[in-house]
C-alpha cells in the first residue's frame, strides 16, 4: 500500500516517550509499504534527525515548529473558541506538502500519529488514528491541580470535541492501553477502537550495548527519568524529592536520588542543594544510569497511557517503583518487576522486594509482554481491512 504517515513529532531518534512508538511503527510499516513521512520538528536539530529516516521512507518532510511563535499565534484563535492543542500545530507549509504529495500520487490510506495531525489528512482518504491516550482527560486532571483551572477545563472540553470529531472520521482509533480504550469508549460509544500496547527493544538496554559511567561506580541510587519540562514529570520529581525522599534518605543515608532528564526548571535544579539528590539535566545516554540504579521510580500523580520510563526500567532488568496512578495504566495485570508505592514506607518495602527479583526474569517477562509485533498486528489488520474495502 502507499501510505501517508503524519506525526506530531520527529520519529527519530527514539529517545523520548512519544518518539519511541512513532519510530518503531514507522520503520515496521516501511518494511511492507511505500511510506511518505510528514512530521513536525520541535528543535532545529530534529530536521537533520528526520533525514536519517530517508533510507526507510519513500519521502521525508519535517517542518520546524518554533514553540514560542506557535503558542503566540494560537492565543487569539483560542480566545475565539478554538482548541489550543489543535491550533498549536497549524501549519500552511505542512498542509501544502500533504496536498502536493496527494496530487502527485494516489495514497491508499494514512496513519495519523496523534490527534493533532488528523486535520492534515486529505479529504476522503481513509486513515487510522493513533490517539495513544485520551489527552482531554489529562487536561481535566490539570484543571483539578493547576491554575487558572477554568482555562484547563475549557481546553479539555474543546479537545474532547476534537477527539470525537476525528475518531468518527477514522476507520479505527488506537489507544496504547486497555484502560485508555475503555475510557475513550465511555464517551465515544460505538466508535471502532483497539488497544495498541507499546513495545520495548529489550536488547537495546543490555549492558553489553553501551559503556558504563565511571562516576556511577559503587553508588546506590534511585532513578527518575523523563523530560523535566513536561508538567507531570516535573510535578512528580518535585513531589518525590520534597515529600518522600528525605525520609528514605534519613533511614538510609547511602541511598541517593538521581533526576535525569532534559530542561529541568530552576526549582528542580535547586534540588541539587538537598542532601543525596543529583539533578543532571540532559545526558547523552540514559542507559548507564539505568544499569547502575537500584530501582527506577515513577511517582507520577498525573499519568496517562504507558509510561516509557517504566518500560525502560524493566528492559534494563530493574524493578520499577510506581505510583498508584501509573499502576492503573497497566490494567488488571501488573508487569513483572512493577511494585506499587505511594508512601515513604512503601518505597522502603518496595525497594527491598525489588532487589530480590532476578534481572533476567524481569527482562524476559518484558520481552514477552511488550513486543512490537503484537501492536503492529492490530495496525496491519486495519490496513488489510482498508485495502479490502477499496478493492485492493
Amino acid at each position: 500500500m502507499r501510505l501517508l504517515f503524519l506525526s506530531h513529532c520527529t520519529p527519530n531518534p527514539p529517545d523520548k516517550g512519544e518518539k519511541i512508538p512513532a519510530h518503531h511503527i514507522l520503520k515496521r510499516l516501511c518494511r511492507d509499504h511505500e511510506v511518505h513521512l510528514v512530521c513536525f520538528a520541535r528543535h532545529p536539530s530534529e530536521l537533520e534527525a528526520a533525514r536519517g529516516l530517508e533510507p526507510f521512507c519513500a519521502s521525508v518532510f519535517a517542518h520546524y515548529l518554533a514553540p514560542t511563535r506557535a503558542l503566540a499565534s494560537s492565543a487569539l484563535p483560542f480566545c475565539a473558541g478554538g482548541c489550543l492543542n489543535m491550533l498549536y500545530f497549524r501549519s500552511a507549509a505542512v498542509r501544502r506538502r500533504v496536498a502536493g504529495l496527494a496530487a502527485a500520487r494516489s495514497f491508499d490510506a494514512a496513519f495519523v500519529f496523534s490527534l493533532v495531525m488528523a486535520p492534515f489528512v486529505p479529504q476522503g482518504l481513509p486513515f487510522i488514528l493513533d490517539m495513544q491516550d485520551v489527552d482531554s482527560e489529562k487536561w481535566l486532571m490539570y484543571a483539578a491541580c493547576r491554575r487558572p483551572s477554568f482555562l484547563y477545563r475549557v481546553e479539555a472540553a474543546r479537545l474532547r470535541q476534537a477527539e470525537l470529531q476525528y475518531a468518527r472520521l477514522a476507520t479505527r482509533t488506537l489507544l496504547c492501553t486497555c484502560k485508555e480504550e475503555q475510557l475513550f469508549s465511555s464517551f465515544a460509544a460505538n466508535l471502532p477502537t483497539a488497544t495498541r500496547e507499546n513495545g520495548m527493544d529489550v536488547d537495546y538496554y543490555h549492558p553489553a550495548r553501551f559503556q558504563p559511567l565511571p562516576s556511577l561506580a559503587g553508588r546506590r541510587f534511585l532513578l527518575f527519568l523523563g523530560s523535566m519540562d513536561y508538567y507531570p514529570n516535573a510535578d512528580a520529581a518535585l513531589h518525590f524529592a520534597t515529600n518522600i525522599f528525605p525520609e528514605i534518605h534519613r533511614a538510609d543515608p547511602s541511598l541517593e536520588l538521581f533526576l535525569v532528564g532534559r530542561n529541568p526548571s530552576p526549582q528542580l535544579l535547586a534540588l541539587n542543594r538537598q542532601p543525596g539528590i543529583t539533578v543532571t539535566g540532559t545526558v547523552p545516554d540514559q542507559r548507564p544510569y539505568l544499569r547502575d540504579a537500584q530501582a527506577v521510580i515513577a511517582p507520577l500523580r498525573l499519568a496517562r497511557g504507558i509510561q516509557v520510563k517504566v518500560l525502560e526500567a524493566l528492559a534494563s532488568g530493574k524493578p520499577a517503583l510506581v505510583s498508584s496512578a501509573v499502576a492503573r495504566s497497566f490494567g488488571d495485570k501488573l508487569p513483572h518487576g512493577v511494585i506499587v508505592c505511594d508512601s515513604p514506607q512503601q518505597y522502603h518495602a518496595g525497594l527491598r522486594e525489588g532487589l530480590t527479583l532476578q534481572p533476567t526474569d524481569i527482562r524476559e517477562a518484558t520481552r514477552q509482554r511488550f513486543n512490537w509485533d503484537r501492536g503492529m498486528a492490530v495496525i496491519s489488520a486495519e490496513l488489510d481491512a482498508i485495502a479490502a474495502s477499496r478493492g485492493g
